[in-house]
């Protein structure tokens, strides 16, 4: 197969963790960069360098903060064009907005954390007291890797933060803060099936335990119960693959966020799970299921053509 991914940086540990999976299995791998990518509305639609990409079997698209109006261009392309994507531009993109994610969840019965979305400084307060009064997290709409989540401890300190958001007309969610010694728990569900999961915790003097601000961790065994709320996740999400982080509050887990392109060295490194392969393993899956569909449609329509023919000709006999 020809397998293209979409990225801003192919050069990053995840990217390259899929492209030697692939490769090493007989397909052929093409790296799609944002930068040197260009969406066209009339054939070639998608440009690399000003030349065409060519078909494509299978595409991964991995969504991240940069340029999303590009990658959904593209995406979109590939999607009227009928190439098998890991996951849909429309699933990827309300799992990049956490508001959209948390409403989404909160609907289907899924428990998460208090949540507001708010702009103006006169309700601010009041948002603070309803989410359960401070300390409060403040963090943007979309990001990863922790960027920009604050952690505020004062009503003052949060209103002076939302001061200088408002200013740079930014939104950003208020968020109810759970103590839980600055541990969190990420679940990584492939295809309806829970394939590693890690506890990660924050480093000495922050509250946040991702990976890349320093945070420790180690594979653990969910509980069924962590691995169903997992799975629900996901499924509600319209996830095919997904980083799923929980967190736990008096004995109950809480979905913070569902990550529709997650890291994939941290949790391949810390759990031994060869992650990539699981990955890789989907994609096939997609593109098998997305002939035999194909080849269905087409034997439909090929007997709904015959019968027509058949009619047209016993009339034209009477």
């Amino acid at each position: 197969m020809r397998i293209a991914i979409i990225t801003s940086d192919p050069g990053l540990d995840s990217c390259q963790l899929l492209a030697a999976e692939a490769t090493s299995r007989g397909h052929q791998w093409v790296d799609l960069e944002l930068l040197r990518l260009a969406v066209r509305t009339t054939q070639p639609t998608l440009l690399h360098d000003g030349l065409e990409v060519g078909p494509l079997d299978a595409v991964i698209i991995r969504l991240g903060a940069r340029f999303p109006g590009l990658v959904e261009a593209a995406g979109r392309a590939l999607e009227q064009q009928q190439v098998a994507l890991l996951d849909g531009v429309d699933s990827l993109l309300a799992a990049q907005d956490k508001m959209t994610t948390l409403q989404k969840l909160s609907a289907a019965g899924i428990p998460v954390p208090q949540s507001e979305l708010v702009r103006d400084l006169d309700q601010l307060e009041a948002a603070i007291e309803r989410v359960g009064g401070a300390p409060v997290v403040i963090k943007p709409m979309s990001g990863s890797q922790g960027r920009g989540v604050i952690l505020a401890e004062r009503v003052s300190t949060a209103v002076s933060m939302m001061e200088s958001v408002l200013f740079q007309s930014r939104e950003f969610i208020v968020q109810q803060y759970i103590e839980c010694e600055g541990q969190d728990t990420r679940i990584l569900v492939i295809d309806g099936q829970v394939v590693a999961a890690m506890q990660r915790t924050a480093p000495a003097g922050d509250f946040r335990s991702n990976l890349h601000r320093g945070g420790s961790a180690i594979a653990i065994e969910p509980s069924d119960d962590m691995k169903s709320l997992a799975l629900e996740a996901s499924h509600h999400m319209g996830l095919r693959c997904a980083g799923v982080d929980l967190i736990e509050e008096d004995g109950q887990y809480l979905v913070l966020e569902v990550n529709g392109s997650p890291g994939l060295q941290g949790i391949a490194r810390t759990t031994g799970v060869d992650v990539a392969s699981h990955w890789i393993d989907a994609l096939e899956r997609v593109v098998e299921d997305s002939t035999v569909d194909s080849t269905v449609d087409s034997t439909v329509d090929s007997t709904v053509d015959s019968t027509v023919d058949i009619e047209g000709r016993n009339r034209e006999q009477v």
